[in-house]
């Protein structure tokens, strides 16, 4: 999986398992009125969503809002890996009523402006994504980032994260992508490695008997990480309550971390971002 979700580029409508009205001929502040919470989704960014079983956990998360609130809720698939970007993806699906809450959208303030150009507005943030270090082998013992100094340390290519360990000093061995990394764990060609958080859902599921795993207690660094939410339309105020509501109760009784860990991910809080200017590298 790779970090297009976390970035912003988290997508154009390919096809839908639902046949639905768009809301412009329903009332578009009211779209719970039918009983009904319609999911925009990817079904192919497993951990977070997926059309087969289990369905992801962004899913999960939102269904489980929808029952607090005494709702049904059904699907409208979204494929988020072709051009157009999150502007085309809202335009054709949540903006075109043809669902009611676009899952898993990192938030970032430059959307912002998009949002509102589309009466759309996020969610409270329910969690968020972060580069993880993983570890096997001699570097089974690592306690913290800074022990892994002097050990090649697999990345994807191009990531904020492997410029960080690029300016930093560290020794990369570089991959095209996430999976790619793994696969190069499970092959003994590094020890170390930084890796997209929902990734190691995919190594839960993929690399079952893989050695590797992050390490114990983690803290990321709020540079890389980048707080989740949700996307509602800006007049359905009924809705955004519900959902807004909804996660602070299960962020509270401990629900949505259980769902994320379910998944072999490991769970981050949503967190307050750093100003990225006092990061910058000494000239």
């Amino acid at each position: 999986m790779q970090i297009r979700m976390c970035l912003g580029t988290v997508a154009l409508i390919l096809a839908s398992a639902v046949s639905v009205t768009p809301a412009s001929s329903q009332n578009t502040r009211d779209a719970l009125a039918d009983g009904v919470m319609s999911i925009c989704a990817d079904p192919y960014i497993y951990p977070s969503s997926s059309q087969g079983y289990p369905p992801g956990y962004d899913i999960e998360i939102l269904e489980a809002i929808a029952r607090t609130g005494g709702y049904r809720s059904d699907r409208f698939w979204v494929n988020s890996g072709t051009i157009g970007g999150l502007g085309r993806a809202l335009r054709n699906s949540i903006a075109g009523g043809y669902c009611d809450v676009f899952i898993g959208v990192a938030v970032d303030d430059r959307q912002i402006d998009e949002l509102a150009e589309k009466d759309l507005v996020f969610t409270l943030p329910y969690m968020a994504l972060a580069f993880v270090p993983v570890v096997q082998g001699p570097a089974a013992d690592a306690k913290s980032f800074e022990d892994l100094k002097g050990i090649k340390i697999g990345v994807s290519r191009t990531t904020p994260m492997d410029g960080y360990l690029l300016m930093h000093g560290f020794d990369r061995e570089i991959y095209m992508r996430n999976d790619l990394v793994m696969e190069g764990m499970v092959r003994g060609e590094v020890d170390a490695a930084m890796l997209w958080s929902p990734s190691l859902g995919l190594a839960h599921r993929d690399f079952a008997d893989a050695e590797f795993h992050p390490i114990l207690n983690y803290k990321p660094d709020p540079l890389f990480t980048w707080n989740v939410a949700m996307i509602v339309p800006r007049t359905d105020t009924k809705l955004k309550t519900l959902v807004d509501n909804g996660i602070s109760q299960l962020l509270d009784n401990g629900e949505i971390q259980a769902i994320v860990e379910k998944y072999g991910v490991p769970y981050f809080a949503p967190v307050d971002k750093p100003d990225p200017m006092k990061y910058r590298t000494p000239e």
